[in-house]
């Protein structure tokens, strides 16, 4: 028996500046893709408030000193835990204020910046030209668009329009299990083959 299936919760985290530009993260690791900073609640924290604050200051080193929440719902969205029995995630967005320098995590990250309205459509452009196949695992892999599931999400918060078509090709996007799953500091990655063969 698997000691950590993913608690199939997440909060996510819309911080904007002044500007209306969008604080986000490189993701360090599957589910490839810039997004704004997520986590699961469950699995260490008692609410999606708690969770909102630790992640904020995990990816990206700023304080969340301000945070309202804006949207919930449930996704079929796979991450790299091992799934639950049903896959996917019932979500709590809000939008945050923040204060601090910005120091994102090395390791969960591949930098933070902030993203203009502009430039958060080109990442969502780029990412619905991989789920057509116009771009190539690697090519995503090495200059990746914005994390599939965000463009349900950041739609769903009224910041991104994306017709019913894009949000079924990102769907199709976020609902691909990943190659391998992270079973914690204990046993690393795991091929998901290997996994599947000893449930």
């Amino acid at each position: 028996m698997l000691r950590s299936r993913c608690c199939g919760t997440s909060v996510g985290v819309i911080v904007t500046d002044k500007a209306d530009n969008l604080l986000m993260i490189t993701r360090g690791w599957f589910p490839v893709g810039v997004a704004p900073v997520a986590g699961h609640i469950a699995d260490e924290h008692t609410d999606p408030m708690a969770a909102l604050v630790a992640e904020v200051r995990e990816e990206t080193g700023l304080d969340a000193i301000s945070r309202r929440e804006v949207w919930r719902g449930w996704l079929p969205n796979v991450c790299a835990s091992p799934p639950a029995s049903i896959p996917g995630h019932h979500w709590v967005l809000a939008v945050a204020g923040v204060s601090g320098a910005l120091a994102p995590d090395p390791v969960e990250t591949r930098g933070a910046a902030w993203y203009t309205p502009a430039q958060v459509c080109e990442l969502a452009s780029r990412t619905l030209a991989y789920a057509r196949g116009e771009i190539s695992d690697q090519e995503f892999e090495e200059s990746p668009g914005l994390e599939p599931v965000w463009l349900e999400l950041l739609h769903a918060a009224g910041r991104l329009e994306v017709t019913q078509t894009g949000r079924a090709l990102a769907r199709r996007l976020y609902t691909t299990p990943p190659q391998e799953y992270w079973l914690g500091e204990d046993e690393g990655l795991v091929p998901a083959a290997q996994l599947a063969a000893c449930s």
